[in-house]
């Protein structure tokens, strides 16, 4: 029980401040959003948008740090107040920590972000946090399946809404029913806020129109939210390839390309033109990354990744940089979106057991944890009884002072045991 009320205590001051107040919660809200004394010339439609875009971020706001000050508590609980020192924290998220905490020492106009090294992760660092920690978290979900993958659905539209891409009705709804089954299971004392109910002009809006209508009308109406801005990337990758842009400045640059790129989401046709030229951005990319150290090859990955969304685009980039991925990976690069992208061109589908076998012998805990949080089991069921009993024949002989390659062998095993229920659960559905 004191954990969740340390959940409540430890939420955002003006949150609270929101609660505490004399007006009414939902009063409060409407003057926060009261978007119809806006006077520029602005759609109306644009407006309705914007008003779930602000209704999504609003609550997402208070449930990551809800998730943070979870993790906090559950973990002070476990470990007492020096608890980030005996998590097992992936080094990758540590260096990521203290390169935010670098970066915003050189802004001192700008707020800090909080005292301790948790308020400096992002969201999907949270998700990670408790899968390589699951056995302090355990108690408190189902299984580690149903809240990684609440958590990875939340975070694929948190990451929309920061970057001002329009969300539909049903990834609204899937943030507020995941939202309120995890306050549920926790047992927090919160839930989903919706700002807009019956009798808003909103409401009114959504039940007399056609909502396909109403999203194909706003495309047309913007086409920058669905048209990449091809020459912005290029002009980005010629500063980048004359060295023109100062190093700390370079992850704006990657941001930005990679925000255009996300819009492959949106685009239903790519037309040959287009095609010609997430070609060269792929190509000139790829030759960017060889020129350079460990920190570009991370970001050009992540923008790389993006070519995965759409066949063909993701045909650009087998076509072009497969070969070299390898390359790196067999050189023991193992970034996250490097195993990403090879798991889904299969390239470990013939040797993910000599693989991970291997690993444990070298004691690569490290590589071990990212391939139980980004490739996808299920692409070897065929292989998970025999999977299992080699896994346990390792796990047998390993020493009782190695507890962080034990536990990341116990996740693997875990993997395929759930894996197996769902093939039974599928098989007696059959029958």
């Amino acid at each position: 029980m004191g954990i969740l009320i340390a959940i409540k205590k430890n939420l955002a001051t003006d949150l609270i401040a929101i609660k505490e107040s004399g007006l009414i919660f939902e009063r409060k809200i409407d003057l926060l959003t009261n978007f119809e004394d806006i006077s520029i010339d602005f759609p109306k439609k644009m407006l309705d948008w914007g008003k779930t875009m602000t209704e999504v971020y609003f609550n997402l706001f208070i449930f990551e740090n809800c998730i943070r000050s979870f993790i906090k508590e559950v973990s002070i609980k476990a470990y007492g107040k020096n608890y980030w020192e005996k998590l097992n924290i992936k080094i990758k998220i540590k260096k990521k920590i203290e390169n935010r905490k670098k970066n915003e020492s050189l802004y001192k106009w700008l707020s800090i972000r909080g005292g301790s090294d948790l308020y400096y992760t992002d969201f999907d660092e949270l998700r990670v946090i408790i899968s390589n920690n699951w056995e302090i978290f355990q108690i408190y979900f189902p299984k580690e399946t149903w809240i990684i993958t609440y958590l990875e659905d939340l975070y694929k539209i948190r990451n929309k809404i920061a970057h001002n891409i329009p969300i539909e009705e049903s990834e609204k709804n899937t943030v507020e029913t995941h939202t309120n089954n995890i306050y549920k299971q926790l047992g927090v004392d919160l839930k989903y806020v919706t700002f807009f109910r019956e009798g808003s002009v909103q409401y009114q809006f959504r039940e007399n129109e056609n909502s396909e209508d109403y999203y194909r009308d706003i495309r047309e109406e913007h086409p920058e939210l669905s048209e990449i801005d091809f020459e912005l990337i290029f002009d980005y990758l010629d500063m980048l390839e004359k060295g023109e842009i100062p190093e700390e400045n370079l992850n704006n640059t990657f941001n930005t390309i990679n925000r255009e790129l996300m819009k492959l989401n949106n685009i239903n046709i790519i037309t040959p033109q287009k095609y010609v030229r997430l070609e060269e951005i792929c190509r000139r990319l790829l030759t960017f990354m060889k020129k350079k150290d460990e920190k570009i090859e991370s970001r050009v990955l992540s923008i790389l990744y993006s070519f995965t969304y759409k066949q063909r685009t993701s045909m650009i980039l087998k076509n072009q940089c497969y070969d070299y991925l390898i390359e790196l990976f067999e050189n023991g690069k193992y970034y996250t979106n490097l195993i990403r992208i090879l798991d889904l061109y299969g390239y470990f589908n013939n040797k993910i057991e000599t693989l991970v076998v291997g690993a444990i012998k070298e004691n690569k805990v490290r590589l071990l944890n990212d391939l139980v949080g980004y490739i996808d089991f299920s692409r070897y069921k065929d292989k998970r009884k025999n999977f299992i009993r080699t896994l346990n024949q390792e796990l047998s002989k390993i020493g009782l002072d190695n507890a962080n390659l034990t536990d990341v062998i116990k996740k693997i095993i875990r993997k395929f045991e759930q894996l197996t229920v769902f093939i039974n659960r599928d098989l007696n559905m059959r029958e």
